[in-house]
């Protein structure tokens, strides 16, 4: 049987874990304390896994099952939900942290190593020239 909303917000803590089966492998865990979280059960390589979508009320029930098609679908494809979670995560840390100010200051740091500091050398004026050239580039 279907969960409803009602019966997702309804569930309360009994002293021990439990789970509230919805469809197609979505089930509502509730922990020992009333903690609520939404997990996805599946079979790849013929062993069981399962795959966390987050928890209740950050995540309703609209969502979880969302979430569960999209999974059922990478399954159908032949992709495991988890590993494609993984690397989603990993492309999104690394799109973040690839900045060209980001990889203009390790290239400095790395630069420093080598360059004597002072008014006039170059690991003075390296920083200078490149806002220079970054502030008249915004305005053009």
């Amino acid at each position: 049987m279907a969960l409803s909303d009602l019966t997702v917000r309804q569930a309360k803590a009994s002293g021990k874990a439990y789970a509230l089966p919805d469809q197609d492998g979505l089930a509502l865990a509730v922990s020992a304390t009333g903690g609520k979280a939404w997990h996805f059960r599946y079979y790849w390589a013929n062993k069981q896994k399962r795959i966390s979508f987050g928890g209740y009320p950050a995540v309703t029930l609209h969502e979880a099952r969302r979430l569960r098609d999209e999974a059922r679908a990478l399954i159908a494809k032949g992709i495991n939900p988890q590993t494609h979670r993984k690397e989603r995560q990993a492309a999104a840390l690394v799109a973040g942290t690839t900045t060209f100010q980001v990889v203009y200051d390790m290239w400095l740091k790395h630069r420093a190593l080598s360059l004597k500091a002072g008014r006039n050398t170059s690991l003075e004026l390296i920083p200078r020239i490149f806002k220079n050239d970054i502030r008249c580039n915004r305005t053009a």
